[in-house]
């Protein structure tokens, strides 16, 4: 477990993403209920969003979630960065890039759910007909990263358990807990950079953005998407749980390999509905 940093950025990170982090477990859970286990991603067309951001609570809604996620995860990821980068001249460039992908992703966001309302069937981006590509392109590489970095952790485990051989450098489970965390958190955040400019097109080009929708039914990302609500579900929790350890200290010793396995459990209980939603079941 992580002793808590005495002052200085890192005490400011450390802070932020758990109270962040506290803020926007029910902000979550909402959109995912919304847009996972009710309906369909690749069902949230023009229409479904128009007629949404017809209310401003929601609009409300989706722009805090918009700020809590965005902030959570850059915070994350910097701290993480942070850590690997030792020279003052990486960690100003980290600095500098943590705060412009910040400040350009929460105004793009900012005024897309300010204008809410498409003007029409086209927009003005409407004969910028390779951005639905583009975006879907961004997807694919997404999916095909993932899937190709949990086969070959996958082969490698394996093979590490087939010759009983150390699973690896770290000692103890927490560790691994950890980094299970950490990159569950770095791929929300990267299909959030990416949602975000797909989402941007509804103002300015809502026939473009419903071709961009559309991709989400591709068979091949599908099981990114599943992947998607497990990761969002395991980093949401586990981070709770963390907290809770972070508070109990030297007694919650015997409570972190069982709270494991219970999350496990319940990313896994909370996962499969969305799973049979993907794959066409209907209640």
């Amino acid at each position: 477990m992580r002793a808590r940093p005495a002052r200085g950025r890192q005490a400011f990170a450390w802070h932020y993403l758990r109270v962040s982090g506290v803020l926007i477990v029910a902000l979550v859970f909402v959109h995912l209920f919304v847009m996972h286990y009710a309906s369909l991603p690749s069902a949230a067309t023009a229409a479904f969003v128009g007629a949404r951001w017809a209310a401003a609570g929601w609009r409300a809604f989706d722009w805090m979630l918009l700020l809590l996620a965005l902030t959570h995860g850059v915070v994350g990821a910097h701290a993480m960065l942070r850590d690997v980068a030792r020279r003052p001249l990486s960690r100003t460039a980290l600095d500098v890039t943590a705060g412009a992908v910040t400040a350009a992703f929460l105004g793009l966001g900012t005024a897309v759910i300010l204008m809410a309302a498409p003007p029409g069937d086209r927009g003005p981006l409407s004969s910028y007909t390779w951005i639905p590509s583009l975006l879907t392109g961004g997807l694919v590489t997404i999916a095909t990263a993932a899937y190709v970095g949990v086969l070959a952790a996958g082969a490698a485990l394996g093979m590490r358990l087939a010759r009983r051989d150390p699973i690896g450098r770290w000692n103890y489970p927490g560790q691994w807990m950890f980094a299970i965390n950490r990159t569950a958190g770095a791929g929300v955040l990267g299909f959030l950079l990416v949602h975000v400019l797909d989402v941007a097109l509804f103002p300015f080009a809502p026939d473009l953005y419903d071709r961009t929708v559309a991709a989400y039914a591709m068979p091949y990302l599908i099981p990114m998407e599943a992947g998607l609500v497990a990761a969002v579900v395991y980093h949401a929790f586990d981070g709770l749980r963390l907290m809770l350890l972070e508070a109990l200290d030297r007694r919650a010793s015997r409570m972190a390999a069982p709270s494991f396995i219970a999350l496990v459990v319940l990313t896994i209980s909370l996962s499969l509905p969305a799973l049979a939603v993907l794959l066409g079941w209907r209640p």
